[in-house]
């Protein structure tokens, strides 16, 4: 319940910041008291700041807007209302605190968390009519808006924006608005968090049997592929594949983005040890052969041709053959050609 007294510190506030709480909190009345509670608060909080209990006030006001935006996982329709107009209040009073020229740095940790608990929260949702999906993507843009514009440096402004790019797993918001922002932080220092993640990923080992278990961390590893394509980044996007293929499609998409990276021979040794482990693979066994053309080894091109030419007598294999200049090919070529065909 707000406090009576006049002394209190949402009594401070302007007419124009009322305005715009109680046009944003009267979209759901039952939801007026929660609002205020909250509202009144962090009001109180933010005055308090000073720089002795700085990291003790963070968390606090933390903790506030978890209590306000709710736990719920999965909600219904209903829940999904009531969010929609707690976010539309938490994205109003950062609006309002900001232009009161309070701590930048804390009112954007303090949207990066509440924006944080709001994608975990939208997973699942039953938001039928679309508004909690609006909501979000509302305050989203209103604290892109203020991160690129405020915070000046771009390693900061990394530490910020990757964490909570990389939790919309299920793209709630428009990709390229993240991968805007990322663009415009500091490289190195977002390269790095990658890098970081990609190196405590668990390796995966493509097989003819996927199943629900052979997908660790999948929408994670999307995500970060989905980045790293626009940014460019060719060497830890192939490190990425190589440690995400779960079958030999993709194994053949980390070979080839391997080579591409200027790995050839750790895409010969990566492609002949997944060879192994699948090796009645025509399409692993194409990229092998690819791989081997390019690094001038045709003696093991022409032996891979062999084999698998036995499993499946394809016409292909016969074109591949003659990218090859030895006799030894040439001479292959010519049986191949004179057996009938089945």
């Amino acid at each position: 319940m707000a406090n009576d007294k006049h002394s209190n510190a949402l009594a401070a506030r302007t007419g124009q910041d009322w305005l715009m709480w109680l046009g944003r909190a009267s979209l759901h009345m039952p939801e007026m008291h929660r609002a205020f509670q909250f509202l009144e608060n962090s009001c109180e909080l933010v005055d308090s700041v000073n720089d002795a209990d700085i990291k003790m006030t963070t968390r606090r006001l933390k903790q506030l807007i978890s209590r306000f935006v709710g736990q719920t996982r999965c909600p219904s329709a209903a829940t999904c209302e009531k969010v929609a107009v707690r976010t539309q209040i938490l994205d109003g009073w950062l609006q309002s605190e900001l232009n009161r020229n309070s701590d930048i740095n804390l009112l954007v940790e303090l949207g990066a968390h509440g924006l944080q608990k709001l994608l975990a929260i939208c997973e699942g949702a039953d938001d039928k009519h679309g508004l909690l999906l609006k909501a979000v993507r509302e305050f989203t843009r209103d604290w892109l808006h203020i991160v690129s514009t405020r915070i000046e440096n771009t390693i900061e402004r990394a530490h910020l924006v990757y964490p909570v790019a990389m939790l919309d797993q299920a793209g709630l918001v428009d990709p390229s608005w993240w991968w805007k922002q990322i663009a415009l932080c500091d490289r190195h220092t977002v390269l790095g968090l990658i890098e970081l993640e990609i190196n405590e990923m668990n390796e995966m080992q493509p097989s003819s049997n996927v199943s629900w278990r052979s997908f660790d961390k999948r929408w994670r590893r999307l995500r970060l592929r989905a980045l790293l394509e626009h940014l460019a980044e060719k060497h830890l996007l192939a490190e990425l594949l190589r440690k995400s293929a779960v079958d030999d499609f993709e194994a053949v998409v980390a070979v080839r983005a391997l080579r591409d990276a200027g790995r050839s021979r750790d895409a010969i040794v990566q492609a002949e040890q997944w060879m192994r482990a699948l090796p009645r693979s025509p399409v692993l066994a194409d990229a092998l052969f690819d791989v081997y053309v390019d690094d001038g080894w045709d003696d093991e091109a022409l032996a891979l041709a062999l084999t698998h030419y036995s499993y499946d007598p394809n016409p292909a294999w016969i074109d591949k053959l003659g990218r090859l200049n030895s006799a030894a090919a040439k001479a292959q070529i010519k049986l191949w050609k004179k057996q009938p065909v089945a």
